[in-house]
C-alpha cells in the first residue's frame, strides 16, 4: 500500500510540475469558442483574437497578483 501511495505522489507531482512548465513555456492556447472557423470576431471569450491564456497561466497570474498586492 506505501508503495502505490509513493508512485501515485510521484505521479502527480510529475504531470504537475510538467503542466506548469508548459504553462510557462505556451502559455497561450486556442480559443475553445472559435475553434472550429478559428477567429470568431464576435467571440467575447478572446476578444476576436482566437487565443486564450491557459488555466495555468490564469492560476499563475492569479496567485501572483495576490501575492503583490498583500506584500506592498
Amino acid at each position: 500500500m506505501a508503495t502505490a501511495i509513493v508512485l501515485l505522489v510521484l505521479c502527480l507531482s510529475i504531470v504537475t510540475f510538467g503542466y506548469k512548465g508548459f504553462c510557462l513555456a505556451s502559455p497561450w492556447g486556442a480559443c475553445l469558442r472559435c475553434r472550429p472557423g478559428g477567429k470568431n470576431r464576435t467571440c467575447r471569450a478572446c476578444d476576436g483574437t482566437g487565443m486564450r491564456p491557459r488555466l495555468g497561466w490564469q492560476l499563475y497570474v492569479y496567485a501572483r497578483r495576490l501575492y503583490r498586492d498583500g506584500t506592498h
